[in-house]
């Protein structure tokens, strides 16, 4: 039972008590039958004991009518019917006794047998020597006495039979009570596993068909092409177990098609912003040459405007190569890399820059997670990304605190870093849209770093996410690479 589903063992549960109803039924039955039989059996058997009984007295009238004629002949004509009279009212009361087992009717079965005997007895002794002779003074005392006899095993036999009678009609009020109960229980347990079998239909429709239309349900809006669609199936059966399934398929679909629309956005940008490239990267080169070139001229070294100009210029060019970033296909140099050298690096190329100044960069102090193999120019590039933006974010005036913190991650089988910040943070209806091309929050970004940042990662099978800091003012972005995957595809 333990390897049974839920719905499984519910529905063998439910139809074995059904079950078990009609096996008590049965049991019922069947020992109520055996009940009625022996009571049955124990009518049958008074009945052959009154029987014998009253075949007892009778033979017992039949034997006094012999040796009463006996006696009025005063001969020995009847002695011969007599003999067998006498021997079948012994055998009668021997009969008698093998029908009763009950103490009291066999003892007044012994004394109807005992009477029996002695009036045989003494007819031999007193009347068949008696009537031998001429002397008939003795007949009526003879008579008397043969009469007596015969009276008491009457009164005896009728006492019997009444004794028997009673037995017997108790032995029937038995069957007759052993019957009734026996229908009542019957009856009830049939009409319960009618009513449980009832109740386990509805139960079954109940349980059964409602998930089954939920599900049937989702699968129409999901072919329907809703991939938001959840199932909300309660429980712990194989029905909730697909729901649930159900509803990681979706979202697993959902995610896929996700990023294969941004993918397919990225190759759609990539082929444009490539083009794009190839044919303004020309002219801006020429633009900042002379601009480099003017700003060589002692008289015009300090004028605002070619600075300006070389900035934005810059910045352009900046934004070309981002769009070749993200146009080109990523090629991977794997290698041994140690995030913990990758983030000193990123940090003090930041320092040296200048664009980190006014702000805390806290590096975690603990060991940083085992070596992985990744692209490691790649890989600065990544973290470059996240820092520059923490740093940017830190150094608003609205932030809260000028400080950035990097932590080393590590979730099941992904390793990693965070990066948070004390800054203004993301508003809400801006995340779903931070890795898009172009899209930034900030005046001056040009929307590029998270989108290649993420398309970076995601060439190593990891990713970059972004959300806002828990508890405090800020924003956490998160790089997590695919430690054993990756170290398994290289091998």
């Amino acid at each position: 039972m333990s390897r049974w589903s839920p719905t499984a063992r519910r529905i063998a549960v439910a139809f074995s008590t059904v079950l078990l109803l009609f096996a008590v039924a049965l049991a019922v039955m069947l020992v109520s039958l055996g009940r009625i039989g022996a009571a049955e059996d124990e009518v049958a058997d008074l009945d052959h004991a009154k029987h014998a009984g009253h075949s007892a007295a009778a033979l017992a009238r039949e034997q006094y009518i012999h040796q009463a004629h006996t006696l009025l002949e005063w001969n020995d004509s009847h002695l011969e019917h007599y003999t067998v009279v006498a021997a079948q009212a012994r055998a009668a009361t021997d009969a008698l006794r093998g029908w009763l087992d009950d103490p009291d009717a066999l003892a007044q079965a012994e004394r109807i047998a005992g009477l029996v005997a002695e009036s045989d007895r003494r007819f031999r002794a007193d009347v068949v020597p008696a009537i031998g002779t001429s002397d008939r003074s003795r007949a009526a005392d003879l008579h008397g006495v043969t009469e007596e006899v015969v009276e008491k095993v009457v009164g005896l036999a009728e006492e019997l039979n009444a004794l028997l009678e009673r037995r017997s009609d108790r032995a029937r009020d038995r069957a007759v009570r052993i019957r009734a109960q026996a229908q009542i229980v019957v009856l009830t347990c049939f009409a319960l596993a009618i009513l449980l079998a009832t109740l386990v239909g509805i139960y079954l429709m109940r349980s059964i068909s409602r998930p089954m239309a939920e599900l049937r349900r989702g699968a129409m809006r999901f072919g329907a092409g809703d991939l938001q669609v959840e199932l909300h199936l309660p429980g712990a059966d194989e029905f909730a177990e697909l729901g649930r399934v159900f509803n990681q398929m979706t979202r697993d679909l959902s995610r896929h098609h996700a990023e294969l629309l941004e993918a397919n956005r990225l190759a759609s940008i990539g082929q444009v912003a490539s083009g794009v490239a190839h044919e303004i990267n020309n002219p801006l080169g020429v633009i900042l040459g002379y601009t480099v070139l003017l700003r060589s001229d002692p008289g015009l070294r300090d004028r605002d405007e070619l600075a300006i100009i070389e900035d934005e210029v810059r910045q352009c060019q900046r934004i070309v190569s981002g769009l070749l970033d993200l146009a080109r296909p990523v090629r991977l140099h794997l290698g041994e890399v140690d995030l913990g050298d990758v983030v000193a690096e990123a940090v003090a190329r930041l320092a040296d820059s200048g664009k980190s100044a006014g702000v805390d960069i806290d590096v975690d102090q603990s060991a940083p997670p085992a070596a992985i193999r990744a692209d490691e120019m790649k890989l600065k590039q990544i973290v470059v990304n996240l820092l520059m933006n923490a740093v940017e974010a830190a150094s608003d005036e609205r932030a809260a605190t000028r400080s950035v913190q990097i932590r080393w991650v590590a979730q099941g089988d992904r390793v990693g870093l965070e990066v948070i910040d004390g800054g203004p943070g993301v508003p809400a209806e801006a995340l779903p849209r931070l890795f898009e091309p172009f899209f930034s929050t900030k005046d001056r970004g040009h929307g590029l770093g998270l989108a290649i940042a993420r398309s970076l990662a995601r060439a190593h099978g990891g990713d970059v996410v972004v959300g806002p800091r828990g508890g405090a003012q800020g924003a956490r972005a998160a790089l997590l690479l695919p430690h054993k995957a990756l170290a398994e595809a290289a091998s």
